[in-house]
């Protein structure tokens, strides 16, 4: 017994070895997640998910140990680099789920590289879980956040109208004019009460739950896709997926529960414990949902699947050390590689303060003073430099943004209007990328929107402009940035957007947007260097 456990303990350095050479590879991805876990509660179930993971290998260990391996040196290197090379580019492009991305395949590479492909099956719910905790993209987050909140603001007042409660809905904002009072009270129905701040942690909650009440306590992983014939699988993902109705109906009910107290208590109902006791409330009762739902499915889905004949013959692997040695050796090279692109400094480029953009845009006069953002927006932007301001042709009043960043290397980058818009209610309607002449004659392509919320109607143009570059799609933008930021050490860059009211006249509208857009673009290059 004494013999094995010094046997185990001096094969302990070679594993140990290895992740201390990822976790100096992903070190600065690990704290940008774990802080993004601490002040994001979209994903803070992500604190608990490595303590899960942890646990989970710790009950599997044994069966794990004794599984027959077949390390595939070539399928685990080449996931290893591809790896590496999706760090790299999320490190220069300041794209940082491609950077977390890139750490669940760089796992997924060394458990092929040592072990082989089926105590990576083995290990198929940990890693699912790491993916659940992973934030989207931003973009995609939205779209899906609103039209949950279109969903919960729409059966939140379908409920409200059941007691006889008279509401308007605008949008995902709900109109009520409490009992005996003359000032109407806006309930907006944002991503907390939608269902899309519940939706990840009860997804997770979800495959946790299907997981410790399996019948199939032994993981059957002998063949490739044998899951597929087992329930435990199949109630799993609908149980997944039963979360997206329970999240907008629970939520849906706290809305319209607020809609009707508001009605008679006013704004009281809105805030203070109320609202926060409401919002733990939503997440006990759908889990009580889920934990039914996991007994109903239990109840009658009970098949198991047939043992494999078939067992996956173990494999030496021949010069094992000196594969672990080219592996740390990788490791560490890309490590250091890639942190000196991190820690590189940027070129210094001279330009002047957005606050010195003309007041004067062609017949645009500037109305009133630059317009400024509250200390909350601008800790989300983290802009180095931005403007906001109105200008004025012929009664035609028209908006001008400007963020510009220094550098996109340590994760401030462009909000596009894609990822604001629809979670401030604003729909965006007619998507379509059209072409710009400025007076100079320079041509460039912006993105043009028609977006509307409740009765306010506007186009929107954007685009992203920097390093001598205008383009009107952002993933285009992300592939200069990293280029720039190998070849020319610059990251620096901004988005521009202008919007006007539609009016009578949507054609007249545009034009006026595309005229002020290009008068825009020409006086740039002093404040958006080339």
């Amino acid at each position: 017994m004494s013999s094995n456990s010094e046997i185990n303990l001096a094969k302990l350095w070679k594993p140990l070895v290895v992740a201390i050479a990822v976790v100096f590879l992903y070190a600065t991805v690990l704290s940008r997640l774990g802080e993004h876990w601490w002040t994001d509660e979209n994903y803070s179930h992500g604190l608990l998910v490595p303590f899960v993971i942890a646990f989970i290998i710790w009950f599997k260990f044994d069966e794990i140990r004794k599984s027959p391996q077949t390390p595939q040196f070539w399928v685990g290197g080449s996931i290893v680099v591809v790896a590496l090379l999706m760090l790299l580019g999320g490190t220069l492009g300041a794209e940082l789920f491609l950077q977390r991305i890139s750490l669940m395949l760089m796992l997924v590479g060394v458990i092929i590289y040592f072990f082989g492909e089926r105590i990576l099956r083995m290990l198929a719910i940990p890693f699912i879980l790491l993916l659940l905790a992973i934030p989207i993209p931003q973009i995609i987050f939205n779209k899906i956040a609103f039209p949950l909140q279109i969903y919960a603001s729409q059966m939140a007042v379908w409920g409200i109208r059941l007691f006889g409660v008279p509401t308007v809905r605008k949008g995902n904002v709900i109109e009520i004019l409490p009992e005996g009072a003359v000032q109407i009270i806006a309930l907006e129905v944002v991503e907390a009460c939608s269902g899309i701040r519940s939706l990840m942690t009860l997804m997770t909650l979800a495959l946790i739950l299907a997981y410790w009440t399996r019948n199939t306590i032994k993981d059957q992983t002998d063949v490739r896709f044998s899951f597929i014939k087992n329930a435990d699988f199949w109630r799993g993902l609908i149980l997944m997926f039963s979360a997206i109705p329970i999240a907008i109906l629970t939520n849906a009910g706290r809305v319209m529960a607020t809609g009707v107290l508001t009605y008679s208590y006013g704004s009281k109902a809105t805030e203070g414990f109320a609202h926060d006791a409401a919002g733990w409330l939503v997440y006990v009762i759908a889990l009580v949902l889920l934990i039914g739902l996991n007994l109903i499915l239990k109840r009658f889905m009970s098949w198991k699947p047939k043992s494999s004949e078939f067992g996956v013959q173990s494999s030496e692997f021949k010069n094992q050390d000196s594969k672990l040695y080219l592996l740390i050796g990788i490791l560490i090279v890309g490590g250091l590689f890639i942190n000196w692109f991190e820690q590189r400094g940027e070129a210094e480029i001279e330009r002047k303060p957005l606050a010195e953009l003309s007041t004067n845009l062609g017949e645009w006069r500037q109305k009133g003073s630059n317009i400024e953002f509250g200390e909350e927006t601008e800790s989300v932007l983290k802009t180095s430099d931005y403007i906001m301001r109105e200008y004025v042709k012929n009664g035609r009043v028209a908006n001008l943004y400007i963020g510009y960043y220094a550098s996109q290397k340590t994760g401030s980058t462009y909000h596009s209007p894609q990822n604001c818009l629809p979670g401030a209610g604003w729909e965006m309607q007619q998507p379509e990328v059209i072409e710009i002449t400025t007076p100079d004659g320079k041509i460039f392509e912006a993105n043009r929107y028609k977006i509307k919320n409740g009765k306010f109607e506007e186009i929107m143009l954007y685009w992203y402009q920097g390093r001598g570059r205008a383009v009107a799609s952002e993933y285009k933008d992300k592939v200069y940035t990293v280029l720039d930021s190998v070849l020319r050490q610059r990251s620096d860059g901004s988005m521009v957007r202008v919007m006007t009211a539609v009016g009578k006249d949507e054609s007249k509208a545009e034009r006026e947007a595309i005229d002020l857009a290009a008068q825009t673009a020409d006086q740039l290059s002093e404040f958006i260097p080339n």
